[in-house]
């Protein structure tokens, strides 16, 4: 099966949100948007599918930027769904200055993780961007002078009856702030403890820049240190995504759009040792967007034709609760449990060619055997 072959094989719907995975256009991704739209049929159902992914805002600039005509009914709803965005993101970062206002008397630094970051980074309208909530990393020490500063401001405490004493802090703290143009603004306050790694490309908080656009007390990793981050979150929604809640396509439009604007300036080779799955990732989201042409000699990537099953997700445990045996049967139960994803999941989360299929066939069903003894063991 070549690669336009496979490619028809996707979804209509998804394959459209995929292309236009990307905060910018080039002339090879316009022509191929016509060409797809020519042909494509499910506009009715197409702005809440894109809104699932995130996309609704970028499909609808892409489309417009485009001129490609729309149905009346679907130019309406994405445009709206566009106007919804921006007003949302406007609330996030009048929150955000807020934070960095009084992150700044205070002598705190916070490093602004994820969907906001990028917004302002990679995107050319940040509303392109959907954000749920501001997710900000902090130093150990600064976590409750911060939670302090934020709780006197009106921002609200979750769980309220949360300990306030600094060894017995979460590493995530969840607040909501006061209304703010007409939204309560979720804010996650991230400091990892001893021996947690889930932030450890970002390394030295005092190695990050300060976001310009917000101020001097909020600040963002570096190109590289984020691509590596953006790549461990994405392997790891995998084990919780499902065909109802897919992985969102805007973490795709994320990371393309952070390769593509640094890639002349990204140390390829540091990546290509330090993460060889994130090229793996890479290599499978340029298969379903093209890669510009004046990219092609400096990004280290294959171009690989589209994998098989896209979209698709393991059947078993844990996407499905357990309980779920019930419908097929304990024995078919566990047989999806611990069957081989698609191909296009195992290149996402282990690489790609011959080592990803042997690890999906061996080190996957040994990954949820681990992940299963760990469950019971937190259980008892």
């Amino acid at each position: 099966m070549d690669h336009t072959d496979r490619l028809q094989a996707i979804d209509p719907t998804y394959r459209l949100l995929a292309l236009c995975a990307r905060a910018v256009g080039h002339p090879v991704f316009y022509e191929r948007l016509a060409r797809q739209c020519e042909r494509f049929d499910a506009w009715q159902t197409l702005p809440a599918q894109a809104e699932l992914h995130g996309m609704a805002p970028l499909l609808w600039h892409h489309l417009h930027t485009a001129g490609i005509p729309l149905p009346a009914e679907t130019e309406q709803t994405l445009r709206g769904l566009y106007l919804r965005h921006r007003l949302h993101n406007h609330a996030h970062l009048t929150a955000l200055k807020e934070i960095n206002a009084r992150f700044e008397r205070a002598g705190i630094r916070a490093v602004l993780l994820k969907g906001l970051a990028l917004a302002h980074q990679c995107y050319p309208d940040p509303a392109l961007r959907p954000v749920s909530d501001i997710d900000l990393l902090l130093e150990r020490e600064d976590l409750l002078p911060a939670l302090d500063s934020l709780t006197k401001a009106g921002f609200s405490l979750h769980p309220p009856h949360a300990s306030r004493t600094s060894n017995l802090l979460p590493s995530e703290l969840k607040l909501t702030s006061p209304l703010t143009a007409g939204v309560h603004v979720q804010v996650e306050l991230h400091s990892p403890a001893a021996h947690d790694h889930t932030y450890e490309e970002f390394g030295d908080l005092e190695a990050a820049q300060p976001l310009g656009s917000v101020g001097n007390a909020i600040f963002v990793s570096a190109p590289l240190n984020t691509l590596r981050y953006l790549s461990r979150h994405l392997r790891r929604h995998l084990f919780a995504a499902t065909a109802s809640k897919p992985l969102p396509l805007k973490w795709m439009a994320d990371m393309v759009s952070l390769a593509e604007q640094n890639a002349e300036t990204l140390d390829w080779l540091a990546l290509k040792r330090l993460d060889p799955t994130l090229i793996s990732q890479l290599e499978v989201f340029y298969s379903l967007t093209p890669l510009p042409d004046h990219m092609k000699a400096v990004l280290p990537i294959q171009q690989i034709p589209p994998p098989r099953g896209v979209n698709q997700y393991p059947a078993g445990w844990p996407q499905q609760h357990f309980s779920s045996w019930k419908d097929v049967g304990l024995i078919q139960f566990l047989r999806r449990t611990f069957s081989t994803p698609s191909e296009w999941w195992l290149r996402l989360y282990f690489g790609g060619g011959r080592l990803g299929v042997w690890r999906g066939r061996i080190l996957y069903p040994a990954l949820i055997l681990r992940r299963i003894l760990r469950t019971l063991l937190q259980t008892h």
